[in-house]
């Protein structure tokens, strides 16, 4: 007996320490320094922050009209056959009623001009710039949304990780117990103590683990690869999330005392800022249909030539120049702006029903999120209390066993509820952190997972 009992120590210790992976060249990645490595990598952050840039130079683009405009235009023409005109022919002394045909200017025709115009009053244009600003606010509220997205979705993959790792080290623990318990009932079998089909038995307890924990090592390499790809890291790296295990409900008082305000989330700030949007368009829209003032000025010189060569010394130039005002009078459309203004407000009652809507379900979604933390919560806990319950009954009935009172039987159904109650447990891990992400996320406060 004191031969079986070293032999079975001895199993055990190569079973724990054979689980053990290997810390060469592993990285440790914590939630928070993944999170910041997501938002850097993120290619749907990086577009989002390129299009307000875009938004930046369309503002400036707009702001242009409110300066001078100044454009300059060269002619050059050619005509083979000058046009005719008909001239009165009293101014020859002939009779009334005759004309005199007459060709005026060159062939060869050169003009150059420089036209400056300015808006003094255009109520239309001076509305842009409100809109525009609006939409400013509406593109970093987007950014803003896209980082929620990007740190939910990488905190998922990271805690799927972080559960299916956690399953892996169980399995790992139940071979080892199960390896050194085959090892044990093949002593007692070689000495008479002990029939085949208890090692047939336990060889086909340890096949279904060693079945699951191949599917467990092909679902954590899916996982680390994905996670990799969200943090901008080499795939061929090795990480340990280990450092985040812990306590998983140690925070617990700190998710529970969140509060909700739905005027604050991201989907409500951006509702208010499309309402504020149409109704700067809906009042850019009327002023479509008021008097708008501009000024103008202009400089321009012409010559007039019989070949192409307007360098000669005996050239002459024609010069003009002219300056005033425009007013522009809309007096009738067809009714273009009284329906341009009615589609927007009937937009802006549907952005209404929609924020009626949102933070109507924004309080039911984080009303369900809570109740859901707290059942998480208080399942996580029995959960905890049932793996140590089940860890002592086998621990006890693996004595038993040495000592020839357990049979191989019952202790084989509390190894298989030990595992079953392992699984269930980083399962219910899993749900609970799933669980505070929900919260985080309804309430808009997912930036606290990077703290």
């Amino acid at each position: 007996m004191k031969c079986l009992t070293s032999l079975l120590i001895g199993f055990l210790f190569l079973g724990q320490t054979g689980a053990q992976p290997s810390t060469a060249s592993v990285r440790p990645l914590a939630l928070g320094e993944s999170l910041r490595l997501a938002l850097e990598n993120s290619a749907q952050i990086r577009k989002a922050k390129i299009d307000r840039q875009i938004l930046e130079r369309r503002v400036k683009e707009a702001r242009s009209e409110g300066f001078p405009q100044i454009s300059a235009g060269v002619n050059l023409d050619y005509w083979p056959l000058l046009p005719t005109q008909l001239l009165p022919g009293e101014l020859f002394s002939m009779p009334e009623g005759t004309h005199v045909p007459a060709q005026f200017g060159r062939p060869w025709q050169l003009g150059g001009n420089i036209t400056l115009q300015q808006n003094l009053i255009n109520e239309a244009a001076r509305r842009n710039l409100p809109a525009l600003r609006s939409t400013r606010d509406i593109s970093d509220l987007l950014i803003l949304r896209s980082e929620y997205e990007v740190i939910f979705s990488t905190a998922t993959v990271f805690y799927q990780t972080l559960q299916t790792e956690q399953l892996l080290r169980a399995v790992d623990a139940n071979l080892g117990k199960l390896e050194a318990l085959q090892g044990m009932a093949q002593l007692q079998l070689d000495n008479g103590y002990a029939v085949p089909t208890d090692v047939k038995r336990i060889r086909v307890a340890k096949t279904n683990l060693e079945t699951q924990r191949q599917n467990l090592l092909t679902g954590i390499s899916s996982l680390r690869q994905t996670l990799l790809f969200l943090c901008g890291l080499p795939l061929d790296e090795t990480l340990d999330l280990s450092a985040e295990i812990g306590s998983p409900a140690a925070d617990s008082a700190r998710w529970q005392n969140l509060t909700l305000d739905p005027e604050t989330t991201t989907e409500s700030r951006l509702l208010v800022h499309n309402l504020d949007l149409l109704d700067i368009q809906r009042k850019s829209a009327i002023a479509e249909a008021l008097p708008s003032l501009s000024a103008f000025a202009t400089l321009s010189a012409q010559g007039f030539r019989p070949d192409l060569n307007f360098f000669d010394t005996d050239r002459q130039w024609y010069g003009a120049a002219g300056a005033g005002v425009r007013l522009k009078i809309p007096i009738f459309d067809g009714f273009r702006v009284f329906n341009k203004t009615w589609v927007y407000k009937l937009e802006a009652q549907k952005l209404q029903e929609d924020r009626r809507q949102l933070n109507a379900g924004k309080a039911l979604e984080f009303r369900q999120a809570r109740e859901q933390l707290g059942t998480s919560l208080a399942t996580l806990r029995s959960q905890s209390d049932n793996v140590a319950l089940a860890r002592e009954i086998t621990d006890k009935l693996m004595l038993q066993y040495k000592e020839g009172v357990a049979s191989l039987t019952d202790l084989l159904n509390a190894q298989t509820a030990l595992s079953e109650a392992e699984t269930n447990y980083w399962q219910q891990v899993f749900s609970y952190k799933l669980a505070v992400l929900k919260l985080l996320k309804t309430a808009g406060q997912l930036e606290l997972l990077k703290s």
